[in-house]
């Protein structure tokens, strides 16, 4: 049939091209490990300083209390639990913890904790007994002294820079689209390129980078740190839904200072090449069946491409066609490149009922394909509905005015 249509960080952002933040003055990271029973204990504290008294002296703010958790066996039921602890003297503290295997894992956040140094000693505000003490430039801490599971943590003070640090990514630009080459193997190149400023800490630089199954991901440079980065992604996936937005960010970690930078950036494949996995069909045709685009009204059909030979896609106009024989719900495609470079479809739309020609419509790209089966769809139906299997004087008999359509269904 011819084709017929008839239709949390201490971040502050300054704009929208960096990420600024001020560096507490001093912080700390302090973690230590101990082992009982087999157990293993490990503990991080994470504090800066937030005034009060010369150097290292004065109120340190708690930031982060970490717990990690190390059993000699397997545990057998998952640990996700989430709540609020009551230390007393108005200290609280947001404990998150999880599980998996033999690990517990638990992260507590507290804006009511600090710790409190004089002449070199530590200990939890508002309380008596001394924790710690710093010695030289090294903080030491146990949270529970009369714990004999506890660790006692160590760590060295770090002093940030006087100046806010500031983590601008240069490139790629925001919305970037990035298209596979037309080599085999096909190759997606992502460059990325950032500052920092002061420019002393642009090597520190760290990028998550986007994933994508079914490809093989390589760095030029080796790990994904520095201010210039080249990435690459080898093959093509076979899956459509790998291609679309991604997103890049580049973070700056100085002591417990942490500023990050993100864009957005778009993969996408060569829509005419035939370097897909199957490299039997043009892309759009291996990706697009993917789509809902191939599910007319929601329906499983038979998609199959007819190039530019099959029937009556040897004529250039003709997007598709149903043909009774052809196999069960199977629709062709024709080549939707000799439609033009957007795959520009122009079609009349009907109605039933006066004025029968309302106007037309143009649709393109994968919106062109959609559209052609959707129409081939609704042949399909016709022909199973109203046709199979009956004579003509029962075709004709059910379509008394001869118009293709079945008196029973004219009305809507």
């Amino acid at each position: 049939m011819k084709y017929f249509m008839i239709f949390v960080a201490l971040l502050i952002p300054v704009s929208a091209f960096g990420a600024r933040t001020q560096c507490p003055r001093y912080s700390v990271a302090m973690e230590g490990t101990t082992v009982n029973m087999g157990v293993s204990y490990k503990e991080r504290l994470e504090a800066h300083k937030v005034g009060g008294g010369a150097g290292y002296n004065g109120r340190w703010k708690v930031d982060l209390f970490e717990q990690i958790i190390t059993y000699p066996w397997d545990l057998k039921f998952p640990i996700v639990t989430s709540n609020v602890s009551d230390l007393g003297k108005g200290i609280t503290m947001h404990s998150t913890c999880t599980s998996a295997g033999n690990v517990v894992h638990c992260r507590s956040v507290s804006d009511t904790m600090f710790l409190e140094v004089i002449n070199n000693k530590v200990r939890m505000e508002r309380t008596v007994p001394w924790h710690g003490q710093v010695t030289g430039s090294t903080m030491t801490w146990k949270f529970h002294l009369e714990s004999p599971t506890e660790p006692v943590l160590s760590g060295v003070i770090a002093e940030g820079p006087r100046d806010p640090i500031e983590l601008t990514i240069i490139f790629p630009a925001d919305r970037t689209r990035i298209v596979y080459s037309s080599q085999q193997p096909p190759t997606l190149e992502l460059k990325l390129q950032a500052k920092t400023k002061p420019e002393q800490y642009a090597d520190s630089i760290e990028w998550t980078l986007p994933e994508m199954e079914g490809t093989t991901r390589t760095i030029v440079q080796g790990a994904p740190r520095g201010s210039v980065l080249d990435v690459t992604y080898e093959k093509m996936p076979e899956d459509n839904s790998q291609f679309g937005k991604k997103r890049v960010t580049a973070t700056l970690k100085v002591g417990t200072c942490t500023a990050t930078e993100s864009r957005e950036v778009q993969f996408f494949f060569p829509r005419d090449l035939k370097n897909n996995p199957g490299g039997q069909y043009p892309n759009w045709f291996y990706y697009w069946k993917q789509t809902p685009a191939a599910r007319p009204r929601g329906q499983m059909v038979n998609i199959e491409y007819g190039g530019t030979t099959y029937g009556e896609c040897v004529h250039p106009t003709v997007p598709a066609q149903y043909t009774p024989g052809a196999g069960h719900a199977t629709i062709h495609v024709c080549s939707l490149v000799r439609l033009g470079d957007q795959f520009q479809n122009r079609f009349p739309v009907l109605s039933l009922q006066p004025p029968y020609h309302l106007g037309w419509e143009t649709s393109r790209n994968i919106d062109t394909f959609a559209k052609a089966v959707i129409h081939e769809f609704v042949h399909w139906q016709c022909y199973h509905n109203f046709r199979y299997g009956k004579s003509l004087p029962a075709i004709q008999a059910a379509d008394t005015d001869a118009d293709g359509l079945p008196d029973t269904v004219e009305p809507q």
